[in-house]
């Protein structure tokens, strides 16, 4: 399982972001939080360019213990919770003695 820092850094040639977040920045009352901005943002993107099959595989990988349930839930969202509901539902019932319906 993935244990990096989460002073980990993600650097990008940013040109016009940069100016543009600096620019508002200096015009916006209280100013803004790029950093914030920066996170959010990128979270956003990396759900939007997610396929259910990537979601199904993260899930997966998460399962085995290959990536931390934070990272997992920064892919997931929301859907993080619901896979696992599922999957709880899912062991439940594959493990109920169905025995009494036989005929």
């Amino acid at each position: 399982m993935s244990q990096e820092s989460l002073d980990d850094t993600i650097k990008f040639r940013a040109g016009p972001l940069k100016e543009a977040a600096n620019e508002l920045d200096a015009v916006h009352l209280g100013g803004i939080n790029i950093s914030e901005l920066g996170r959010e943002g990128l979270t956003e993107m990396l759900r939007r360019a997610m396929t259910d099959d990537d979601k199904i595989a993260i899930y997966e990988r998460y399962s085995a213990g290959d990536i931390s349930e934070d990272a997992a839930r920064v892919l997931l969202g929301e859907e993080f919770d619901l896979l696992q509901e599922d999957t709880e539902a899912f062991r439940e019932a594959t493990e109920t003695d169905t025995s009494d319906y036989l005929v």
